[in-house]
């Protein structure tokens, strides 16, 4: 066997090797939705971190069922052969007489009643980060097909100009004039197709994958329909009403807890004393008291008006939110019925101006128009598709902002390029933060 063929072999085996030692990558066609979703929530599953946070919260539970530990106090006195020795054992244990294991159980029970509508909010603003991400996606597609429908025209603008300048019935100037035309719309058409693969890009860089195959259904124009129907389900669940009624009754708890810290607790005192004289007699006598603090000076007189102020400046903030949310989300469905009648109003007049540059175009073929005529139905025809994208991109905006107040999000919180991260974090932060007002 000659040395190419063995070379030949050789490299084979090891581009093939090369090739088995990357790594896999399944780039599943994606066709809706709801298949994004499952492989963004697959990807970003929080189920580990959720398990976490409620093995501490039934820890915190349990640890707030506790009795307050006892203290031991031992003491002797008299270590001369000619003094009389005294030795106390004593062990000191508080009482619960006004219900301080009660409250904090109750405090722990908020804490996971609140990990719980956490958990489902979170679960609820992953979904709507995605939506976003696909919104931008169906968009950059609607943009994409618009110009390549603009740049199939422009392109048999271009060719009848050309058949009439060869003919010689237009200037040369006319025909470059259709030529700057068609290059503008094929610049802008590639344009639209890098924006399309950069959505798509975004898209599946939530499932942790850049290659995946996503298929749109390109037949009728992408609107917001079921935005409506979502906005008033998130309404109807109350996520945020209930929030805020558990932050109310944690709060109710804390200043019952600064009351409990005013009352005189007692403490019971059950010991042994016993006594040596220098005559070796001893006396042994058994011992009970209770210690009761006498609360004069510090009755937490200013603290519990300072949190009682605070509970009302956090009820009234609260109550003025959900109101203003219910406002804007009302304003937000307002503005995307008017662009519903806006969107229907410009089909009706792109099928018209389809039909006038087709006539135009005819007419300049015919040697009736000029190629000024043609190039003005064209650019017609294209500003009104570009205002039926316009009216598609804010609909879009105006839905998904509805939804994000309806879960006490704003755009931003899920349009930005880490929206999904920033949530994650947001949610550790929020379940520290409950674990550590619950361990009082």
């Amino acid at each position: 066997m000659s040395l190419k063929p063995m070379a030949f072999i050789r490299h084979s085996l090891v581009a093939c090797i090369m090739l088995a030692s990357l790594p896999v990558s399944y780039a599943e066609t994606v066709t809706s939705f709801e298949s994004a979703f499952a492989k963004v929530q697959s990807y970003q599953s929080q189920n580990e971190v959720w398990q976490q946070g409620q093995n501490i919260s039934d820890l915190n539970i349990q640890q707030s069922r506790l009795l307050q530990n006892p203290s031991l106090n031992v003491e002797q006195s008299g270590f001369g052969s000619d003094q009389e020795k005294e030795l106390s054992i004593g062990i000191q244990q508080p009482l619960d007489l006004f219900g301080e294991r009660k409250l904090k159980r109750s405090i722990a029970n908020i804490s996971n009643q609140q990990l719980h509508l956490l958990q489902e909010l979170w679960n609820a603003q992953s979904e709507l980060i995605v939506k976003f991400a696909w919104s931008q996606l169906i968009v950059a597609d609607v943009e994409q097909s618009m110009y390549a429908s603009q740049r199939s025209v422009s392109q048999t603008n271009l060719e009848s100009a050309q058949k009439r300048y060869q003919a010689g019935s237009i200037a040369l100037v006319n025909y470059e004039r259709a030529q700057i035309e068609a290059l503008e719309i094929q610049r802008l058409h590639q344009q639209a197709i890098l924006n399309k693969q950069l959505a798509q890009r975004q898209l599946t860089n939530l499932w942790g994958d850049t290659s995946s195959d996503v298929q749109l259904n390109s037949s009728s124009i992408p609107w917001p329909e079921q935005s409506t129907q979502t906005v008033q389900n998130n309404i109807s669940e109350g996520w945020l009403e209930k929030l805020y009624a558990l932050n109310t009754q944690q709060s109710n708890h804390q200043i019952e807890n600064l009351r409990l810290k005013a009352r005189p607790n007692p403490t019971l005192n059950v010991g042994m004393r016993q006594t040596q004289a220098p005559n070796e007699n001893t006396d042994t006598a058994l011992v009970f008291g209770v210690d009761i603090p006498i609360n004069i000076f510090n009755r937490q007189q200013y603290t519990i008006p300072m949190a009682q102020q605070q509970q009302l400046l956090m009820n009234q903030q609260q109550q003025r939110e959900l109101k203003q949310q219910i406002l804007d989300i009302a304003n937000q469905m307002h503005q995307l019925k008017a662009l519903r009648k806006q969107l229907d109003s410009t089909t009706s007049q792109i099928d018209l101006a389809v039909n006038v540059q087709r006539r135009t175009l005819q007419g300049f073929q015919a040697g009736k128009l000029s190629i000024t005529d043609v190039q003005q139905s064209t650019t017609q025809l294209q500003n009104i598709r570009l205002g039926q994208l316009e009216i598609l991109k804010q609909a879009w905006r105006i839905a998904l902002t509805a939804e994000a107040l309806s879960l006490g999000l704003s755009i931003e919180d899920i349009s930005r390029s880490d929206a999904y991260m920033q949530l994650n974090k947001k949610t550790i932060e929020a379940t520290q933060n409950l674990m550590n007002e619950g361990a009082l």
